[in-house]
């Protein structure tokens, strides 16, 4: 990712802003359901093994290359991005191909409760974190 971030440097113009937005596996996602006013949280989403090790990686090559003076930090911060699904099913279907995220929730409501809500909409609500990178 190093080089890939070097050769951004490369073809930016001098001044102009990388915008490096990636999801947050520093905080967990939720598994909530949706309500008339709000949301009541159903259950805690965790990035699996390997995504936490490329999060790192990605983490150090922003590193080495603010150490090399490529680029300087500018604004950074995080955002909640919600991924909504019709039901309760569609949400577990959905963990259990995705890549990012373990294939199961860890649940906060018990499987009774899980039951009765499981035709209503869900979202999966997860942290993105941006950074604006200045050449």
């Amino acid at each position: 990712m190093v080089d890939a971030l070097r050769e951004v440097h490369r073809v930016l113009a001098p001044g102009g802003i990388l915008v490096d937005a990636r999801p947050d596996s520093r905080v967990p996602a939720y598994a909530e359901r949706q309500k008339v006013r709000g949301y009541q949280r159903f259950g805690v989403v965790s990035t699996n093994r390997v995504e936490l090790a490329n999060d790192r990686s990605s983490d150090r090559a922003i590193a080495t290359v603010v150490s090399e003076r490529l680029f300087k930090h500018g604004r950074r911060g995080r955002f909640w991005h919600r991924v909504p699904f019709e039901n309760l099913p569609a949400l577990r279907a959905y963990l259990r191909e995705h890549l990012r995220f373990v294939h199961t929730a860890n649940w906060v409501v018990d499987a009774a409760t899980r039951r009765r809500f499981a035709d209503e909409p869900f979202v999966i609500r997860r942290a993105v974190r941006f950074e604006l990178l200045e050449r």
